[in-house]
């Protein structure tokens, strides 16, 4: 918890730099007046929205872990899923391996069978993502390369994650290295549900799912649009968030922050034409809605999951002292 906090805070502060940024370069009464003509009437239908597309990724990540044979009732899977969200803010969102802390507390699955999961749904939130930035880019002509060189490079590693020989040579080179050869161990349980989880059917499934969610937090961000009043084509607006969060992912600042928000407002001026008042004010409402949204049902699911089964803390010292450190050094 004590580092959850700490992520808070640090994503928090950073978020605050940022946004002061962005306001004083759109230049405050731009972003006043823009901001007091958003029509938050909206606002109930963009947050529904956004809460829909997590219940479908929900689906997702129950899907892995029947793959993974790991059963838990869902009154105690969802809040443990939804816990995870309060790692939105981290680099990449990988810090989500916090829902693996808690399903060992719970079943006792080892940590590196199920932290590919977590994986997998970066992996396939990256691949649904980039198709609709495909469709978006093919559409008004900005160019698919860039989005199938990321593409390319998506598949490339999940090639090496399913690789055997690869998974055999970082088993053997971090046995010999100081700190790091307690994790060798792992590597075998890891490689081998990376495999399953991102094996052809699996992956295409995971796929598949990502893109229903992204369409219904796109739609969220769209109506974020109409609600600032402005007239952005559909198709526009997916290319601007999904190269915004492109940007932001790839940053791995804590929760893209920064990156995002300076490729959103920078594409919704060049890209759409829009002042940058406008501009700025719709990157906000944006991210509050999508990212700080997510974490705060993140952080309501934490404490669900707190008060079921515990701190993530007292997981790692049921374990033992071994796996304490295996824990605390991927979470």
């Amino acid at each position: 918890m004590e580092r959850l906090k700490k992520n808070l805070v640090l994503a928090l502060g950073l978020g605050v730099v940022v946004y002061l940024i962005l306001a004083i370069a759109s230049g405050f009464d731009d972003l006043k007046t823009a901001l007091a003509g958003f029509n938050y009437l909206l606002v109930p239908a963009i947050l529904g929205l956004v809460f829909l597309s997590y219940v479908v990724r929900y689906f997702r990540w129950s899907y892995y872990l029947r793959i993974l044979k790991v059963s838990m009732p869902p009154r105690i899977d969802v809040p443990i899923f939804a816990a995870g969200l309060s790692m939105t803010i981290s680099p990449g969102k990988l810090g989500e391996v916090l829902k693996s802390v808690f399903i060992r507390q719970v079943t006792g699955a080892p940590i590196a069978r199920t932290a590919p999961a977590v994986v997998a749904e970066r992996a396939t939130d990256g691949t649904g993502m980039l198709a609709w930035g495909l469709i978006g880019a093919l559409a008004f002509s900005f160019g698919p390369w860039s989005l199938l060189f990321f593409l390319a490079l998506t598949a490339f590693a999940i090639a090496i994650l399913r690789s055997r020989r690869l998974s055999l040579l970082a088993e053997r080179t971090l046995s010999k290295l100081p700190v790091l050869h307690r994790l060798a161990p792992h590597l075998k349980d890891f490689q081998g549900a990376s495999n399953e989880l991102l094996g052809a059917r699996p992956l295409v499934v995971g796929t598949a799912i990502s893109f229903c969610s992204w369409v219904l937090e796109i739609l969220g961000v769209y109506l974020c649009v109409l609600g600032m009043g402005v007239g952005t084509p559909f198709l526009m607006v997916v290319f601007i968030f999904v190269i915004g969060s492109i940007g932001g992912a790839l940053s791995m600042l804590p929760g893209g922050i920064g990156a995002a928000e300076a490729g959103m407002a920078g594409m919704f001026g060049t890209v759409a034409g829009l002042s940058g008042g406008i501009a700025v004010a719709l990157t906000f409402v944006i991210r509050l809605a999508t990212l700080w949204f997510a974490t705060l049902l993140g952080v309501f699911g934490l404490f669900v999951v707190r008060r079921g089964i515990g701190e993530p803390a007292d997981v790692a010292a049921a374990a033992g002292a071994q796996d304490r450190e295996d824990t605390r050094d991927v979470v």
